[in-house]
């Protein structure tokens, strides 16, 4: 399901691809890809309590507050993952390039190392995704073409010259 981030069709594709996947592959309750500030990208699979755009933002607000605890105690690279381990679900996060958020909510029963491996494999999926995306978004915008200006120039004197 793809929620409140505007991307290109192909690219987005592309994304629900890898969160399908890691959501198939954890048998996760839950993934969700979200951007920095917690915006939703995408979600698969459902929360028996709570709304994923809650979830993405609430993990954007923790991402921030560990990476600043990070620097604070002198970690040079705050970037990385954390791990909540509940009594019946866990819930795994993994910042992407600094750009996305990934968050695997899933059952204690599943083994943890095997969530963190199959999310670090989609993270770097996911981060190749993200620098096909910033060259899409960084490229320059064509510039007018001069002839266009002479024809709006022509039509709009022959729609409205006589008067």
């Amino acid at each position: 399901m793809r929620a409140d981030f505007d991307l290109p069709v192909d690219l987005a594709d592309l994304f629900e691809r890898v969160t399908v996947n890691l959501r198939r592959t954890t048998d996760a309750e839950c993934v969700i890809l979200a951007d920095i500030s917690g915006q939703l990208v995408s979600v698969h699979g459902g929360l028996q309590e709570g709304d994923p755009a809650t979830v993405a933002a609430l993990a954007a607000g923790d991402l921030a507050a560990m990476a600043e605890l990070s620097r604070q105690v002198g970690e040079e690279n705050p970037s990385g993952s954390f791990l909540h381990e509940g009594k019946h679900k866990s819930i795994y996060l993994q910042n992407v390039a600094d750009n996305f958020i990934l968050i695997v909510v899933f059952h204690t029963d599943r083994l943890i190392g095997m969530v963190r491996l199959f999310a670090k494999h989609a993270a770097e999926k996911i981060q190749e995704l993200a620098v096909e995306f910033e060259g899409l978004v960084s490229q320059p915008s064509m510039p007018p073409d001069t002839d266009f200006g002479a024809a709006l120039a022509d039509e709009l004197e022959r729609t409205f010259g006589e008067f």
